[in-house]
C-alpha cells in the first residue's frame, strides 16, 4: 500500500459510519431582459447525490481555524462543518440536506463563502471540510 491510500482508506473507514448527507447540485440562471442582478433562478441539475460525512460544530478554541473565522465574523456559532471524501464536486451552487432519505424537512443547509477546505497527499484529494448555515425556509434564493 502507498502512503496515499492508507490515508484514503482510513479517513473511508473514519466516515463510513457517519450521517447521511444529501448534495444537490444547482445551474443558476438570470431572468431574461432583467436589468438586475438580483433576477437568479436556481434549476436542479441531475439527480442528488448521497454520501456519508461527519458533522461537527464550530469549536472557538483559541487559535483554531474555526475561532479565527468567527473573530472576522465570517461563520457563527450557530453554524457547523462537515467532513467528505476529497473527491466529492462541491463546486458551483449546491444545497446540502442532512439526516436519514425519508427526514429531510427542515435540515438544509446553504454552503458558506469559506466554503471548502481541501486537503491533499501528493495531489490526491483525501478529504475536504464544508462550513454550511442552515436555511431558515428550507431553500436558496432564487430556488
Amino acid at each position: 500500500m502507498t502512503l496515499v491510500s492508507d490515508f484514503q482508506n482510513g479517513f473511508n473507514e473514519l466516515i463510513e459510519n457517519g450521517q447521511i448527507i444529501r448534495i444537490k447540485y444547482y445551474n443558476t440562471s438570470w431572468g431574461a431582459g432583467s436589468y438586475y442582478d438580483d433576477d437568479v433562478i436556481l434549476t436542479q441539475s441531475g439527480s442528488n447525490l448521497w454520501i456519508s460525512g461527519i458533522v461537527f460544530p464550530i469549536s472557538n478554541k483559541f487559535g483554531s481555524s474555526d475561532a479565527i473565522l468567527l473573530e472576522q465574523g465570517k461563520i457563527l456559532m450557530s453554524d457547523s462543518k462537515i467532513y467528505i471524501q476529497g473527491n466529492i464536486n462541491t463546486s458551483g451552487t449546491i444545497k446540502i440536506g442532512l439526516g436519514s432519505y425519508t427526514n429531510m424537512s427542515g435540515c438544509e443547509y446553504s454552503l458558506l463563502v469559506e466554503g471548502v477546505n481541501k486537503w491533499n497527499v501528493s495531489n490526491t484529494p483525501i478529504y475536504k471540510k464544508l462550513y454550511i448555515r442552515q436555511l431558515t425556509n428550507g431553500s436558496l434564493y432564487g430556488e
